[in-house]
C-alpha cells in the first residue's frame, strides 16, 4: 500500500481520490493521529492518475470572487438559543427542506463519534446544528450525495471548505446537475483530532461513571461570548463547570492537535470555494453593539449567484443587514492557524501518558498562568510594570 502523498500537509482527507478512482484501489486509513488519508493498493491500482489529476490542494482551482457580507440573527428566539451563533444554518436547511430537498452536515452518532450524514426532515436536522470541533468522519457521503442529485433532488451540503471542494469536484466530475447542490461552508479555525476526542469521551464518562448522552462543543449558558462546552451524561448528570468537562476545549485552542494540512490551509481566505459561508461573527460588539444581545450573531457570506438566491428565500426568517468585509475578517478569513513550535512535544506527552497526562499538563500550565498573573498584579501595584527578563 502507498499514499497518494508524499506530505501529510498536502491532504484534507475530503475521500475525492477514494470515491473516483476506477479500480477501488484506494482506501482512507487512520494514522496514529486519528485522521484518515488514502492509501493506495499497488495491486489493484492502474497508475491511471486520476487521484493527482483531480485532488483538490494539487490541482488548485479559481474560488469565487469577494462575496456580500451580512449580519444576521434567526427571528426565532428557540432556533437561536439552540444554535452555535446566530442560526443561520437551520434558516438554509428549513428552505431546503421545504422543497423536498436533502440536507447533509454533522452529527455525533451513539458512540459519540462525529460523522457526516444525511437529513430530509427537520427532526433528523437538528442532530446538525451546533458546531463540532473534529474532523467529521465523511463515509460515504459522496455517493449519497450522488443518488440524491440522480433523483432530482435539491441537496445542501454543510461542511468545512475542504470538505466543499471535494464534493464540487465530484458532482463536476460525474457530470451531476451541479444547479441542484448548494455547498455552505464554515470559516474553520482547523479540525480537531478525532482520535484525542474520543480519548477525551473515554476520560469524561471514566470521571462521572455515566456515558456521555448529549454533548455540545459550544453551549450558551454563559452567553454566547464565553465558550463553555456541556456534557449531559446518561445518569442525568449534566457538567458545564469543571475542568474536565473544559478541557476538550482547552486542547482545541493550543491548535497542537489539528490535522497537519490545517497550518497551510490554502482556503482561510476570503475568497471562497462554497456558495454560501457561515460563522460567528466576531466582532460584532465592535462594529454594532446594538445588535450584539451576547445570544449569537451569524456572519454570512454570499459568494456565488445560486448562494444569493437562497439567500433570499431566507431573509423572511431572519433579522439581517449588510456590512462591509473589512468588519468580518477574523483571522481564519485572512491566513491559516499557525503551527505550534511545542506540537511534536504535546503528542508525544499523549502517546507516552495518555489523555491524563495532557490534562496533568494542562492543569499545571493554568496554575502558572494563575501565579504569573498574581505576581504582576503584586508588582504593578507597588510600582513596579514589568517583570525582570530573569524573573519570567
Amino acid at each position: 500500500m502507498n499514499s497518494v502523498y508524499e506530505l501529510k500537509e498536502k491532504c484534507t482527507g475530503c475521500t475525492l481520490c477514494k470515491n473516483i478512482c476506477p479500480t477501488s484501489a484506494i482506501n482512507m486509513i487512520a494514522d496514529s493521529e486519528g485522521f484518515y488519508y488514502p492509501l493506495i493498493d499497488s495491486v489493484k491500482c492502474i497508475d491511471c492518475g486520476l487521484c493527482k489529476k483531480n485532488c483538490p490542494l494539487i490541482n488548485p482551482e479559481n474560488k469565487n470572487e469577494t462575496p456580500s457580507v451580512y449580519a444576521a440573527k434567526h427571528k426565532d428566539e428557540n432556533i437561536r438559543a439552540t444554535s452555535t451563533s446566530g442560526g443561520a444554518f437551520t434558516a438554509l436547511s428549513d428552505v431546503v427542506l421545504g422543497y423536498n430537498g436533502v440536507v447533509y452536515g454533522v452529527m455525533l452518532n451513539s458512540n459519540n463519534v462525529a460523522v457526516h450524514a444525511r437529513a430530509d426532515n427537520k427532526t433528523s436536522r437538528n442532530a446538525f446544528k451546533g458546531s463540532k470541533y473534529v474532523q467529521s468522519f465523511f463515509g460515504e457521503t459522496l455517493e449519497l450525495i450522488e443518488k440524491d442529485l440522480k433523483k432530482n433532488r435539491t441537496v445542501l451540503f454543510t461542511g468545512t471548505p475542504c470538505q466543499c471542494d471535494g464534493v464540487r469536484r465530484y458532482v463536476k466530475y460525474k457530470g451531476l446537475n451541479f444547479n441542484n447542490i448548494i455547498l455552505c461552508d464554515i470559516v474553520c479555525h482547523g479540525v480537531h483530532s478525532p482520535k484525542l476526542w474520543g480519548s477525551h469521551v473515554d476520560y469524561l464518562e471514566k470521571k462521572k461513571k455515566s456515558k456521555i448522552r448529549e454533548y455540545y462543543f459550544r453551549n450558551k449558558i454563559n452567553g454566547w461570548h464565553t465558550h463553555t462546552e456541556k456534557a449531559v451524561f446518561h445518569n442525568n448528570l449534566v457538567d458545564t463547570k469543571s475542568f474536565s468537562s473544559q478541557l476538550n476545549k482547552k486542547l482545541y485552542y493550543t491548535n497542537v492537535f489539528l490535522r497537519p494540512v490545517c497550518y497551510e490551509c490554502p482556503y482561510a481566505d476570503i475568497n471562497r470555494v462554497s456558495d454560501i459561508t457561515i460563522a460567528d461573527f466576531w466582532g460584532i460588539e465592535k462594529y454594532y453593539p446594538d445588535f450584539d444581545d451576547n445570544k449569537g450573531v451569524s456572519l454570512i457570506l454570499i459568494n456565488s449567484v445560486k448562494g444569493a438566491q437562497i439567500f433570499e428565500e431566507v431573509k423572511d426568517d431572519l433579522v439581517f443587514f449588510p456590512c462591509n468585509v473589512e468588519q468580518c475578517l477574523q483571522p481564519q478569513l485572512k491566513h491559516p492557524t499557525a503551527r505550534p513550535k511545542n506540537r511534536d512535544k504535546y503528542w508525544n506527552i499523549y502517546n507516552k501518558g495518555g489523555y491524563h497526562a495532557l490534562a496533568k499538563k494542562i492543569r499545571l500550565n493554568g496554575y502558572k498562568r494563575k501565579v504569573k498573573t498574581v505576581v504582576k498584579k503584586v508588582l504593578h501595584s507597588v510600582g513596579i510594570k514589568k517583570l525582570k527578563t530573569g524573573d519570567k
